[in-house]
């Protein structure tokens, strides 16, 4: 126990003076009903004088007090044993019944807890539980609420009101929605921004002319190849346009799934405009791993860019991944990145690409 003895010394029937304290109610923190005409004032609280009671033996302190650690008050003659029976953090009152609650190291009476203490659900509102579910976005919810409601394909949230099925079963909240790209020309705007800040971090594409064309899922399935991986990437594709410029030289389009919101699709551009590089640098002979790997790694540097949260959901999105291609072979890439930089994941797809293309010669 820590005696306090300017707390000691405060006067208890402390009383409302309704010429000044007309205008201002008061609540006792113990009952949380209204004080009309007498109050006690501890420690900057007010209760009824009958509610500021001992935490050992539960009957009203009327004169000198003393305070725990705990902040829990018991009469000075009562504050040198322990109480028999926990006693509730909210209302001070010792706790009778046999099942209680304990949270964060404070016990309660279980309606005090339900009522005033306990975290609540974002979306019903209701008191949570142990089992309660926080999203990245710090959302917590009940767990049966994940199965009542539709989930963001973008950024994972609980759709609870106003989303939009952009194709069958493929929702997206109202937050995705804001931007989501629909418009040619606002694609076409995006593409050169993203190959603008791949080129500031050093990957440069030389390719000319390249396009873009928002797609729906079904058309970019029926426009992969046969033998592309079962885990291909599900938001876009390049088709190859050989000798389709003025020069004859060999140009792509970016098939991008359409509707995605503007900073999931930069990092879609980055993914395709990554395998442009490859496909010019001679890197299209190295291991499959390394090359959706780094593509994954390009669409990461983008999204580091952002600076923020859903930059970094994406990202982890990428680092959370257990796909051998997306997953595994992002990590490998980016730990190697992380070491060597930019130049010297750029270096090193090269040598494996030429390493391959002997492999393959020599076949």
């Amino acid at each position: 126990m820590t005696r306090t003895r300017q707390i000691i010394l405060i006067i208890l029937a402390f009383v409302l003076n309704s010429s000044t304290q007309a205008q201002k109610s008061y609540f006792c923190v113990a009952c949380e009903k209204e004080i009309i005409t007498q109050a006690a004032f501890i420690d900057g609280k007010f209760y009824h004088p009958d509610c500021f009671v001992c935490a050992s033996c539960g009957k009203t302190i009327k004169d000198d007090y003393v305070r725990d650690k705990e902040e829990q008050y018991f009469h000075r003659a009562c504050s040198q044993s322990k109480p028999e029976k926990p006693v509730c953090s909210h209302c001070y009152k010792p706790i009778t019944e046999l099942n209680y609650i304990s949270f964060k190291d404070k016990s309660y009476h279980s309606n005090c807890y339900e009522n005033s203490v306990a975290p609540r659900c974002d979306i019903c509102g209701e008191a949570l539980d142990k089992a309660a579910i926080t999203d990245f976005w710090g959302t917590r919810f009940h767990p049966r609420h994940a199965k009542e409601f539709k989930i963001c394909v973008v950024c994972g949230r609980l759709i609870v009101r106003d989303g939009r099925e952009i194709e069958p079963e493929r929702w997206m909240c109202p937050l995705c929605c804001e931007t989501s790209v629909v418009k040619p020309e606002k694609a076409r705007e995006m593409l050169e921004l993203v190959r603008e800040q791949l080129a500031s971090t050093g990957i440069v594409v030389k390719t000319l002319g390249l396009r873009i064309q928002l797609e729906t899922s079904q058309q970019l399935r029926e426009g992969r190849r046969p033998s592309a991986s079962s885990t291909a990437h599900a938001y876009a594709g390049i088709k190859w346009n050989k000798g389709s410029d003025a020069k004859g030289d060999e140009t792509a389009t970016l098939k991008v799934l359409t509707s995605l919101p503007e900073d999931l699709m930069r990092g879609v551009i980055a993914h395709e405009l990554m395998h442009i590089w490859q496909h010019e640098n001679g890197v299209d002979t190295a291991p499959l791993d390394h090359r959706e790997g780094s593509a994954n790694w390009a669409s990461s540097l983008i999204y580091g860019q952002m600076r923020n949260e859903r930059g970094r959901y994406f990202i982890g999105g990428l680092e959370k991944s257990n796909d051998p291609l997306y997953g595994v072979g992002y990590r490998e890439i980016a730990k190697y990145a992380d070491s060597h930089g930019v130049d010297g994941v750029l270096q090193m797809l090269k040598k494996e690409g030429a390493d391959g293309a002997k492999e393959k010669k020599n076949r």
